[in-house]
């Protein structure tokens, strides 16, 4: 969420604003997102930052910047009947028979597999990699300052306030910092003396060469797949990207959990692979409905780590105990969709002091002191 935030201080009139990325812009979790827009969270600020993103991707997929903005809507497809039940008991929007949801894919997906879908019909995408670099052009030519390839190794106060930002190069006064580095972000914020209670959960993505896959495909999410399995079902989602496929899910297994409480490595594409291996074998069981899993030629693979609260709403906003000191953390894996809205809401914050208790990252207290608590509280697995 971090490339959102810096574009709207400059909207926002925050004067002289810089960004400084580790490594290229978008290179951490960003560059793992499916880029999925929708509304999952039961809160109305959620959804008002939900619909702005939606929004705004749009106009700047019209201004001419291509972020692969499409407002194709998103459909949940049930394998089972045990699946379908389950759907229809919790998503609201359009049901689909299998027949339709063959049509409503360009065959894509066979009716032969499928019990039935759910249309979302207000759902859409864009590719999250080039949001960022879309986002980094604009902010450049705004006024904005750009320091790529330049780590940040604390955050330096005097007298309980903001002096300077130090990076591996030296430092940069500033008089406020916004803390927006995804899973490194709770280390800068334990250096200000304040537990950030997140949980970063390792996620990996999968794509193809090119499948002759329609770039009408809406974003698919298939369920039933794994029923019955010692772990339980895992959601597959599936989308188009430049004529192939691109997917990834949530799986149980090892490497899901192996940030918890640990350091964050200089770069996740250090990860293990075994995460990669289980999103092949669950997506070899939505072959026989999806002939394009199982295309394995030019895969490449991308790994990410959310971050999820307590409460599986964002942390935004200051930093306790430290004046000029601002988070923006906790995306619980839909920080493409939100993460406008979250930035525009915090750039307010900070120029104009707009309330932003919904999303206030001390409202816990003291009730987290470590990120296997912060799990528990969601009932998410290590």
């Amino acid at each position: 969420m971090s490339w959102g935030s810096p574009w709207h201080l400059i909207e926002a009139g925050a004067g002289d604003v810089r960004l400084v990325e580790r490594d290229g812009v978008g290179e951490g979790t960003t560059a793992a997102g499916g880029g999925f827009l929708g509304d999952w969270a039961p809160y109305e600020q959620e959804s008002t930052a939900a619909r702005y993103g939606h929004a705004f991707y749009a106009h700047l997929q019209e201004e001419g910047d291509d972020v692969g903005y499409r407002a194709d809507g998103m459909l949940y497809v049930a394998i089972s009947e045990a699946a379908w039940q389950e759907l229809i008991a919790w998503q609201t929007g359009t049901p689909l028979t299998a027949a339709e949801v063959e049509r409503r894919t360009g065959g894509v997906v066979r009716a032969g597999g499928v019990r039935g879908g759910v249309l979302i019909g207000d759902g859409g995408q864009v590719h999250a990699p080039k949001v960022a670099a879309a986002l980094a052009k604009r902010f450049r030519a705004s006024g904005g300052r750009l320091d790529a390839r330049r780590p940040v190794t604390a955050i330096s106060t005097n007298k309980g306030r903001v002096r300077a930002v130090e990076t591996a190069t030296g430092p940069i006064a500033c008089g406020a910092v916004v803390v927006a580095a995804g899973a490194w972000s709770g280390a800068l914020t334990r250096d200000l003396g304040f537990f950030l209670p997140t949980a970063p959960q390792v996620t990996s993505r999968v794509s193809t060469g090119p499948l002759g896959i329609p770039g009408t495909l809406p974003l698919l999410f298939l369920t039933g797949l794994t029923a019955g399995e010692p772990d339980g079902d895992t959601l597959l989602w599936v989308r188009e990207h430049e004529g192939g496929l691109l997917w990834g899910g949530t799986y149980p297994t090892f490497p899901r959990g192996v940030l918890i409480d640990a350091p964050v490595p200089d770069r996740l594409d250090e990860l293990p692979l075994d995460g990669v291996l289980e999103i092949l074998r669950i997506a070899a069981h939505g072959a026989p409905l999806m002939p394009a899993l199982a295309g394995r030629s030019k895969l490449r693979v991308k790994h990410g780590a959310p971050c999820h609260t307590p409460d599986s709403r964002a942390l935004v906003g200051p930093v306790p105990g430290v004046d000029g000191a601002y988070v923006l953390a906790g995306d619980n894996e839909a920080g493409i969709t939100y993460g406008p809205g979250y930035g525009k809401a915090l750039a307010e914050h900070i120029t104009h002091g707009t309330p932003l208790d919904q999303w206030r990252p001390d409202r816990f207290g003291d009730r987290f002191s470590t990120q296997q608590q912060v799990l528990d509280a969601q009932g998410l697995s290590r």
